[in-house]
């Protein structure tokens, strides 16, 4: 019994010790009226951080050791329309910071039309389509250029890197099910080339996590060939249809190969330079974070990446960072439904560092 009172009395110690001595960071995409944040939410989010005092940071500063006690990183991934529509009028309007990671394939240079928000979806399906029928993919549901530098320039608002494609790699030949055609998402019909039913659906990963699973275009059309002639309307157990086209892929392993590791490289290398490239021209900022794509993590292309001269890898691993933060993953919290009690109490126990790191280990 007294052991126990003495553990639990170094516990509450610790806790009120080391609170407020965390840098918690908080993961948006889109912020709209038609998205699981709304402006309305966000604005009530930025009303709770004032309300606890503390100071909003970008993620240039914390690498600075710009990190006064009580601080929080608001970021944004992507860079939708909505974050300049919505989100920079209520960062000005109480005075916050936050960064943005940028995917710079889908930017054009200067916005004509105002669009419709749609969700982030049906987005980058668009994008896709146009990138494959033409290869540009610039598309007015995300922010032009001129309004990065906007944003840029206020002070608020520091950008990053998020990847120029922001793509998927297939990393199995394990078939794990058949494509729907109104299910598929721009990753998707970058793999296929095509939005059509009954490819086989094999598992994927940010292009980022390492060499890919090659497979030739042409096999999915032979696929669904032999799958609507010999296993549709013919076999109705579910395990049996997988087994039988498993059968059939691995009957064809002309049509697979493994990327090289030079070409795995390769193609990092090209994305990378391309992404930072694009944002330092239009900014004339420093690009030295990599936020990752997906959240998928690597360590082989963290070593990749910092000989190209990133120094920071942001992940969406739950939980907090220390004031000395571990730059090869700083973590964070996703807010896609949080209401305004869940993002208090998330707040505060993210920005006590032993809290947060419990947070951590149990999420």
């Amino acid at each position: 019994m007294i052991i126990t009172l003495i553990i639990l009395t170094i516990i509450i110690f610790l806790i009120i010790i080391f609170n407020k001595r965390a840098v918690p960071a908080f993961l948006y995409h889109q912020v709209n009226p038609i998205s699981n944040v709304s402006p309305e939410l966000f604005e009530e989010h930025l009303k709770v951080i004032k309300e606890y005092k503390m100071n909003t940071i970008t993620i240039s500063e914390f690498y600075n050791k710009e990190v006064p006690t009580n601080s929080i990183l608001l970021t944004f991934d992507d860079g939708y329309f909505d974050n300049y529509k919505y989100v920079f009028p209520l960062l000005k309007k109480y005075n916050m910071k936050a960064t943005i990671f940028l995917n710079t394939l889908y930017i054009m240079d200067k916005r004509e039309t105002e669009p419709e928000i749609k969700d982030n979806n049906t987005v980058n399906l668009e994008a896709m389509k146009e990138y494959i029928k033409s290869g540009k993919a610039t598309i007015n549901q995300y922010m032009s250029w001129e309004e990065i530098k906007e944003m840029y320039d206020s002070s608020l608002i520091d950008f990053q890197a998020h990847s120029h494609k922001h793509m998927a790699m297939f990393v199995d030949t394990k078939i794990e099910g058949l494509t729907n055609k109104n299910r598929m998402e721009a990753p998707e019909l970058c793999l296929y080339g095509e939005l059509e039913d009954n490819f086989p659906s094999f598992p994927k990963r940010g292009e980022y996590t390492g060499r890919a699973t090659l497979i030739k275009k042409e096999f999915f059309k032979i696929f669904k060939e032999f799958y609507e002639k010999n296993i549709e309307n013919k076999i109705t157990d579910k395990n049996e249809i997988l087994k039988k086209s498993q059968e059939f892929i691995d009957e064809n392993k002309e049509y697979f190969s493994i990327e090289s590791e030079a070409e795995y490289r390769k193609r990092i290398e090209e994305d990378f330079s391309e992404n930072k490239k694009i944002i330092e021209k239009n900014l004339g900022n420093e690009v030295k974070f990599f936020c990752w794509p997906w959240g998928h993590r690597s360590k082989e292309t963290i070593e990749v990446l910092k000989e190209l001269g990133v120094v920071g890898f942001i992940s969406t691993k739950k939980g907090t960072n220390s004031m000395k933060a571990n730059w090869n993953m700083i973590r964070r919290i996703e807010l896609r439904n949080y209401n305004v009690k869940k993002f208090k109490i998330n707040l505060l126990i993210a920005r006590n560092l032993i809290l947060g790191k419990i947070y951590g280990w149990i999420s």
